[in-house]
């Protein structure tokens, strides 16, 4: 039996660490043969998984386990001596089964995770996938670099640190941008033209949303429209549109609910000053603007993906509202 224990904050790292070790466990040919998903999990579900009798006709069956209560908090009573259970069973090695724990967070001061982590003979794989802070945009940079090689993506770095130093070190929202840039850049690495010319921070494209969102410079909102329609998919628009406008309506949201600018720049792993900046800038734009232009927005892309309404007409009626 091979043991695996993946965790921690960095949702991106963690799903994709997750996907390669399913790749390279399950055979695809055996359906649901070859893999058990278990979300949440009681330690009784957890023990009939682990114990039970694979028929994986010599392959390895993957027992994912998600979210396993134990990992974070000490059992007691009748938990406790089940949970003894699963060690036992757990230290019986069975070539048929492979087991991944995936979680969060854990707790290594608690007797499940402390003896999972620190057991000699079980070798377990352990992969921590830890947010960076907002500080660490060289290691976030580099993350990036490394990530886009990984998934057969070419980034050079002073490309990766534009991205980062405008979109913050959370890997989903950076990897996504990666991914359409790469499309652009087709067989060679991705420069910082590149990043200037289609990213959603290009200066042209943020004055056009500043002004579109604060209701003002109308000529110069479609003028600006036209030239990025030169380049530019609306389709690909609408994605960056609800991406920034989205961004935003949930700091004024976090904003009204009392979190401090800190507080927000911890949950979104933005430096604060970022926090600071936007907040001041759309601080006059009424709440309610946002939520009906937030509103529309879903409206008339989803009349463009599926062929209501001509995507170039859409995005026109969006930036006339």
């Amino acid at each position: 039996m091979s043991i695996s224990l993946y965790y921690g904050d960095e949702e991106y790292l963690l799903a994709q660490a997750v996907k390669a070790l399913r790749a390279r466990v399950i055979n695809p040919k055996m359906g649901s043969l070859g893999h058990k998903l278990l979300e949440n999990p009681s330690i009784g579900e957890v023990l009939e998984a682990v114990g039970a009798v694979c028929f994986n006709l010599g392959g390895q069956t993957l027992i994912e386990i998600r979210d396993f209560a134990f990992l974070g908090k000490a059992a007691s009573g009748p938990d406790e001596k089940q949970l003894a259970e699963l060690m036992s069973l757990l230290e019986n090695h069975d070539e048929s089964k492979h087991i991944l724990f995936v979680s969060g967070k854990i707790n290594r001061s608690i007797k499940f995770p402390k003896w999972l982590t620190g057991h000699k003979t079980l070798k377990v794989d352990l992969k921590e996938c830890k947010t960076l802070a907002f500080y660490q945009t060289d290691d976030a940079t580099q993350r990036v670099v490394q990530e886009a090689k990984r998934q057969g993506m070419m980034i050079e770095p002073k490309a990766a640190a534009l991205l980062v130093e405008h979109m913050g070190v959370s890997m989903q929202p950076l990897m996504t941008e990666v991914q359409k840039l790469s499309v652009y850049a087709a067989n060679r690495a991705i420069t910082t033209q590149d990043v200037a010319l289609l990213s959603s921070h290009n200066e042209n494209t943020f004055h056009m949303l500043a002004d579109w969102l604060k209701g003002r410079n109308r000529a110069e909102v479609f003028h600006t429209l036209d030239e990025l329609l030169l380049r530019q998919h609306p389709v690909q628009l609408f994605v960056l549109i609800n991406t920034w406008l989205g961004n935003l309506f949930q700091l004024r949201y976090w904003q009204q609910k009392g979190l401090s600018e800190t507080q927000i720049a911890e949950m979104t792993r933005k430096h604060p000053y970022k926090i600071q900046k936007d907040l001041q800038e759309y601080r006059q734009v009424p709440f309610s603007r946002m939520e009906a232009l937030r509103a529309k927005l879903l409206e008339l892309e989803a009349q463009a993906k599926t062929g209501g309404l001509n995507p170039k007409l859409a995005l026109e009626l969006l930036m006339g509202c």
